[in-house]
């Protein structure tokens, strides 16, 4: 387990380096989805939603060292999670507004670590197909439809509902 563990701490120190990807490329993630979609993010909100993720899968990291067996789920949920989030925004937004999105390439260390979980940890039967399908699933219904949706769509409506 400690392969996989090894793996779930690489997503955490990928996340980092994709926030200062984020905060330092093509004027800033902020002001891109500012530009792009939600006029009013804000730097402020960046810092929030991002130490609030940074905690999240630390814990969620934590938990699956301490406790293993089907605490694999939570970790591997904000993988998926993050994995549809770089394909979702990051690919497909730079692709359809033909402007580099702050973050993709440091994102493609998540969808290199989603590979290495699937072919080495399930494929090695470090975790079982049955937790790796259901946290799969879990981090793209929830996560990923989050981190999808929120910034490009909901969000950007329902500020500008209350202006």
């Amino acid at each position: 387990m400690l392969f996989v563990s090894i793996l779930f701490w690489a997503f955490f120190a990928s996340y980092i380096v994709h926030i200062l990807d984020e905060t330092l490329l093509n004027g800033g993630f902020v002001k891109w989805i500012a530009d792009n979609f939600w006029p009013t993010y804000n730097v402020r909100m960046f810092f929030w939603f991002n130490g609030a993720f940074i905690g999240a899968v630390a814990v969620s990291n934590i938990l699956f060292d301490s406790y293993g067996g089907h605490w694999v789920i939570l970790p591997l949920v904000f993988v998926a999670g993050f994995v549809t989030h770089v394909l979702t925004v990051h690919v497909y937004w730079t692709i359809r507004l033909n402007t580099y999105s702050p973050g993709l390439v440091t994102s493609l260390l998540y969808l290199a670590i989603f590979y290495l979980l699937l072919k080495y940890c399930v494929g090695g039967h470090l975790i079982s197909h049955k937790d790796f399908i259901i946290g799969t699933v879990v981090g793209i219904a929830t996560l990923g439809t989050f981190l999808t949706v929120g910034p490009t769509v909901l969000f950007p409506r329902i500020t500008r509902h209350r202006h």
